[in-house]
This record gives C-alpha cells, sequence and structure tokens, in this order.
C-alpha cells in the first residue's frame, strides 16, 4: 500500500468507528434503526478540495444545503461542516421526529427542523472529532454547531484559502428505515494540525 493510501485507510477506518458510535446514540434517540457509512475520504489541497465540493454540490445537493458547522482548536485547529441536501431534509426530520407533515416548501423549515439538526450535527462531528482526538492523543476543544440553510451553496462558503491550506473531504451515506440521504463532510485543517495527525497516527500503526 502506498503512503496516501495507507493513510486514506486509516482515516476512513477511525472516521468509520466515530460515525457508528454516532449512529448508535441516534438509533437510541429516535428509537430507529439508523446506518452511517463513509465510503471514502481524501486528503486535498485547497484547489482540489473546491473542485471536489462544488461536484458534490451540483450533482448531489443541487445547490440548495442544510449545513451544521463546528470548529475546535487547542493543539488542533479547523474547522468542519456536515453537509446535506435541503430538498431531502424535510424527510429526514420527520423520521427522526415520528412525524409525517403535509406537503410543503421543500427549503422552508421550521425552528424545530433546525434544532434537530442542530442536536443531529452535535452528535455526529463530535463523534467524529472525538475518535481523531482520542486516536492520536491530541485534545481539541470546539463550539456548538451552527445550523444554516443555503440555497446557492458554493464550495468557496466551506473552504477557505486564508484560514487554512488543507482540506478533508468525506462522502457520507445516512440511511434511516430505507431513507438513504448522501452528505459530505468537509474538515478544513492547517497543514500542521494534519501533519501532527497523520505522523502521530502512523506511529501508532507501525507499532502495532
Amino acid at each position: 500500500m502506498t503512503g496516501k493510501s495507507y493513510r486514506d485507510d486509516i482515516l476512513r477506518e477511525l472516521f468509520n468507528i466515530g460515525v457508528g458510535q454516532a449512529a448508535a446514540t441516534l438509533s437510541d434517540i429516535i428509537e430507529k434503526k439508523i446506518v452511517l457509512d463513509v465510503p471514502d475520504v481524501k486528503v486535498l489541497n485547497t484547489g482540489r478540495g473546491k473542485v471536489e465540493l462544488d461536484r458534490f454540490l451540483k450533482n448531489v445537493a443541487q445547490g440548495a444545503v442544510m449545513v451544521s458547522t463546528i470548529s475546535f482548536d487547542r493543539q488542533l485547529e479547523g474547522q468542519v461542516s456536515l453537509i446535506f441536501p435541503a430538498t431531502k431534509m424535510h424527510r429526514f426530520i420527520d423520521l427522526c421526529l415520528h412525524e409525517n407533515r403535509d406537503e410543503t416548501d421543500s427549503l422552508s423549515f421550521t425552528d424545530i427542523d433546525f434544532d434537530t439538526i442542530k442536536e443531529i450535527g452535535n452528535i455526529i462531528l463530535n463523534a467524529i472529532i472525538g475518535q481523531l482526538s482520542n486516536t492520536v492523543g491530541i485534545p481539541v476543544e470546539y463550539t456548538l454547531p451552527d445550523v444554516n440553510l443555503l440555497d446557492t451553496a458554493r464550495a468557496d462558503l466551506f473552504v477557505s484559502d486564508a484560514d487554512y491550506r488543507l482540506v478533508l473531504m468525506m462522502y457520507i451515506t445516512f440511511n434511516i428505515e430505507g431513507t438513504e440521504i448522501e452528505g459530505a463532510i468537509v474538515m478544513n485543517m492547517t497543514l500542521r494540525s494534519l501533519d501532527e495527525i497523520l505522523t502521530t497516527i502512523e506511529r501508532i500503526y507501525d507499532g502495532r
């Protein structure tokens, strides 16, 4: 295995553990089976990250997204966003809340909808960052999630050239009672933070 694929495989393994824990927590809360999977993880420079994310926003989300974002710092610094296609979120929220609302504007959401997504984002993003932090033994502190509805999302809203140098892209599949939603997790990190993570991961796994 090449160095790059080796790192990517390890990161995918770590993040799948994190989302598995998040899925178990969410399943207990809403009393329905939820399956979360991270089929692919990519570490990209900001230019390539924008190309990848714009493709997702155009082909999967069709531009409109609901996004939950947290920032983290201390020894690791960055920002991570959970992005879902907005047009599929009513069904997703109704399944979580055991409701079945009448047909409504696909981009119209209530305060309860936003609170639901905030809680889901909090569970998933905390599980991912927490798993990474615990594995490499590097502490982080993070903010509460900020949830926004964007009807014309662009990659440069999530990938910042000014503050970060690398982008960690994950595509996530969310399945609840046969309803499948494709989403993306975009993690902006400083080069120093990512290097520290990868170096620690390689040391841990090489010592097994």
